[in-house]
């Protein structure tokens, strides 16, 4: 099969190895037809400037997923005048790796490599671990051959991923991928240009996990990334329900301020954590929307109150978060305007401030009902091992 004859056109993100891939690419002639663009984000500062972040870990099916989210949205962008239709021949790929750094490397280093691709609907996750016994060239042509094959696998091919002979005893290739729904795919097919307009009419996708009717004009929203869902969301979740007697609804904005948007793997494993509470009382439905900003959510739901902690307070209602006074000015007339209120609970360590002039929109949960354990996300994510 080649390439190039097929209707695919990518944006490649590779770094710590597979740098080949590009050679591969463009040296048979041909190669505009399929690559659209290709970076090295070869230092860890590069690499925290393409996905928004600083990761726990450079190599890693996470990270690497970041990488493809990135590289899809970047071929959005270099594809914007085309129609929206076509969007669908677009994806993302991206390795990163950890190969062999020669004598001196430390004892017990891993190698690894990761390939990721994101497309419209779908994200893919290649891992491979990687025997001892190899030279860098050795694992550098590996790595180059897993990304060409994961290029060929998604424009079509339906081939075993590398030849057996360059796989040793104990190694293989773990794959995994998550899809989503034509009507969630399309929040994200548009280009940043579009995307970043104040104009945006906002989509809104609703998950019901009870199977039965629960109102779509929700009053209480508990917004947040939930990555994953634990304890603490849990507790003011049921605070809020028992507090102001209404279901509880969750709401998860796929896309984010300065990094890319959430890829569908990790999406899965958000709204699986959600999941697990579909028994409970206080839970009403699931929304996916494209409004990381609070301004926005104000315009999709009215007439609600948000759940917040002590963090956020802090972050929303300061100036110095926004580019000046009127700002905010501006923000807290519409949050007034659109009925807008915010249920604020405390965090463990975080003083909490909360102005005079603010206070017909705040209500603060006292002490002695709740204060935030001081766990975080990024803890239980580790605890849990989650990529």
């Amino acid at each position: 099969m080649h390439i190039h004859d097929q209707p695919c056109r990518i944006v490649l993100a590779i770094t710590g190895g597979g740098a080949g891939t590009i050679e591969q690419l463009l040296k048979y002639g041909g190669g505009s037809a399929t690559l659209l663009e290709a970076t090295v984000p070869y230092s860890s500062k590069a690499l925290d400037d393409l996905i928004g972040r600083k990761p726990d870990k450079y190599a890693s099916p996470m990270t690497v997923r970041a990488m493809a989210m990135a590289a899809y949205r970047r071929s959005l962008s270099l594809s914007e005048d085309d129609e929206l239709i076509r969007n669908k021949d677009l994806m993302g790929l991206a390795a990163s790796c950890k190969l062999s750094t020669g004598s001196d490397e430390r004892e017990g280093r891993e190698h690894e490599i990761y390939v990721a691709v994101q497309s419209f609907d779908r994200t893919v996750v290649r891992s491979l671990r990687l025997g001892k016994a190899r030279s860098r060239q050795e694992e550098e042509h590996i790595a180059t051959c897993m990304v060409i094959d994961s290029i060929a696998k998604e424009c079509g091919w339906d081939g075993e991923m590398l030849p057996d002979r360059l796989l040793g005893d104990g190694e293989f290739i773990k794959e995994r991928e998550a899809s989503v729904s034509e009507e969630i795919a399309q929040m994200l097919a548009r280009p940043d240009s579009i995307m970043k307009r104040p104009d945006l009419k906002h989509d809104v996708f609703r998950l019901n996990l009870k199977g039965e009717e629960v109102a779509d004009k929700p009053e209480i929203i508990f917004s947040g990334s939930f990555n994953p869902c634990h304890r603490n969301h849990i507790v003011m979740a049921e605070q809020a329900f028992w507090k102001l007697g209404k279901k509880v609804h969750f709401e998860i904005s796929v896309t984010n301020v300065d990094k890319p948007p959430i890829d569908f793997i990790s999406l899965q494993e958000r709204l699986d954590s959600l999941k697990e509470y579909r028994d409970k009382d206080f839970l009403g439905n699931i929304y996916l929307t494209v409004a990381p900003l609070f301004i926005q959510k104000a315009q999709i739901f009215e007439n609600t109150t948000f759940i917040i902690g002590a963090d956020t307070a802090n972050r929303l209602f300061k100036v110095r978060y926004y580019r000046n006074e009127d700002d905010m000015k501006n923000m807290l007339t519409e949050f007034r305007e659109k009925n807008i209120h915010f249920l604020v609970f405390r965090r463990k360590d975080v003083e909490l401030r909360i102005e005079t002039e603010i206070s017909d929109l705040c209500e603060i949960v006292p002490l002695e009902d709740y204060e935030d354990n001081g766990i975080s996300s990024s803890a239980i994510r580790k605890e849990m091992d989650i990529e």
